[in-house]
Order: structure tokens, then C-alpha cells, then sequence
């Protein structure tokens, strides 16, 4: 690793070094959009044309570089074979909201909870004494129910975590306590979600079954199940809201006509 420059940043005042790192030195987060392929060779030929000509952004790791924002350029220089790259290295505290905010093209929201779950995890391995409702955590990250959904979809990819996302932004909240505390919750709430997914896709098979059959159908069945679908106050808890779910999902998957009755009493 080659130091080059030094620049000061001209809004915050905070020092960004300027390297060159050779490429077995570079690892991107664990959690990243994943590549395009079609981009990548865009790139590629863009590179051969005119160069490498916008660093990568990255925080040093020991003697590695983990890139936060260039993952597509860093493929598309490997494929033509390029060995050293220049990086811009930034402050591991500003790196974090540089991932949270990276929006090169839209996220998906299992994108987004992947993305808020990494910084999460960041912050915990840093100081778990900090409290997760602490302004810096909140900074950081969108929504809380990122990190609860992050978890759910690590256990489980195949979570249909937009089908929740109505129920998780009303009901799951920063929480006042340490973040050694707070993961195990998140951990917990993230079990629950799962848990009410399991149940869904039983009843969406219902209702398959009895010709209730379209692409949305796994949505509508639990926006049908919705506890607090209607409420304008929520004076329940996580737990009590999704074990309200669950039971509503069992009953559904147990009358999966209470489903066509309902769309025709709402016509």
C-alpha cells in the first residue's frame, strides 16, 4: 500500500488519505447490492478506454482496504487486469453513513436491511454499551426494523419481508437500551417475523387451494391479518402484535374463504 496524498474534506474538516492498494488488499462489506453483471462490463470497456479514473472509498482494515462504495469499479478493474487501485480512505465513523446512504441505483429493501444490519453490527463490535436509541445509531440508520428484517433475511432469504414492513414501521421502534442488549431482542423480533412468514406461506397454499391465486396474494394475506391494520394508536407490544398475526394467519390458512368474503364485503 502506497501513501500518496493527504486532503482535508472541505465541508466537515476530517482528513482523507489518498492510496494506491494492490487489488488482493481490497475487500468490499459483507453486506453489498449485488454486482450487475451487464454493469460490471460497462466498466470494463469504459476502463479500457479512458483509465481508472474514479478511486474507490474505503476504510483501512489492518493491512487490508474494505471498500464501502466502488464494488462494481473493483470488479471491472480485476477483469482487465489491473493490480494496484487508488482509494480515498475515510474515517471508519463517516464510512458508516456512507453505507447507509450509498444509492448508486435504488435498493432493494432486502438491500437496505442488509446494508443497516452491517453498520449495526459495526457499532456493536465498536462499543456494545452504546444504547441503540443514541442519536448516532439513528444517524446512521434509516429505520430500525432494517436491522430486525437484515437478521430474518440472513436466517432466511426467501422472507418476504415487504409483506411486514407495514406492520414493522409502526411497531418496531429504536430501543432504549445497550446495543449488547438490543442485538438479542433484534435477534428475537427477527424469529417472530419468521416465524409469521412460516405461517403465511401455509396460508397462502390455502388459498391457492380454493383458487385465491394472484402475484400478490402472500401480501394481501397478511395485510388481511393485520392486527393493527385499521388502528390509528398502537397500545400493544412487538410480541403481543405478532402473536395476534400468527394467530390470524393460523385462522386464515384454517378458512381461507374468509378471504373472498372479505374482499366482497370491502366491494
Amino acid at each position: 500500500m502506497v501513501d500518496v496524498s493527504v486532503i482535508k474534506e472541505p465541508l466537515l474538516g476530517y482528513s482523507q488519505e489518498i492510496v494506491v492498494v494492490p487489488v488482493d488488499r481490497l475487500r468490499v462489506i459483507e453486506f453489498q447490492r449485488r454486482p450487475s453483471a451487464f454493469h460490471v462490463r460497462r466498466l470494463a470497456e469504459s476502463i479500457r478506454k479512458v483509465g481508472f479514473i474514479t478511486p474507490l472509498v474505503a476504510v483501512r482494515k489492518g493491512e487490508e482496504c474494505l471498500v464501502i462504495d466502488g464494488q462494481q469499479r473493483l470488479l471491472a478493474a480485476k477483469e482487465v487486469g489491473i493490480r494496484e487501485l487508488p482509494c480515498v480512505i475515510i474515517p471508519e465513523r463517516y464510512a458508516r453513513n456512507l453505507m447507509e446512504l450509498n444509492v448508486e441505483k435504488q435498493m432493494s429493501l432486502r438491500e437496505r436491511a442488509y446494508v443497516a444490519l452491517n453498520v449495526y453490527r459495526a457499532y456493536l463490535g465498536e462499543d456494545a454499551s452504546i444504547n441503540e436509541d443514541d442519536s448516532r445509531i439513528m444517524d446512521s440508520i434509516e429505520f430500525p426494523y432494517y436491522v430486525t428484517l437484515g437478521i430474518g433475511y440472513e436466517r432466511n432469504p426467501k422472507l418476504f419481508g415487504s409483506a411486514y414492513e407495514p406492520i414493522l414501521m409502526r411497531v418496531d421502534m429504536f430501543l432504549s437500551m445497550s446495543l449488547g442488549e438490543a442485538i438479542r431482542q433484534r435477534e428475537n423480533r427477527a424469529s417472530m417475523v419468521l416465524e409469521a412468514d412460516k405461517m403465511a406461506r401455509e396460508a397462502v397454499e390455502r388459498l391457492k387451494e380454493v383458487g385465491i391465486i394472484h402475484p400478490f396474494i402472500h401480501k394481501e394475506a397478511v395485510s388481511f391479518c393485520n392486527p393493527i391494520r385499521r388502528k390509528r394508536k398502537v397500545d400493544k407490544s412487538f410480541e403481543e402484535i405478532f402473536a395476534e398475526l400468527r394467530l390470524n394467519l393460523q385462522k386464515l390458512a384454517e378458512q381461507p374463504e374468509n378471504l373472498r368474503s372479505h374482499k366482497f364485503a370491502e366491494e
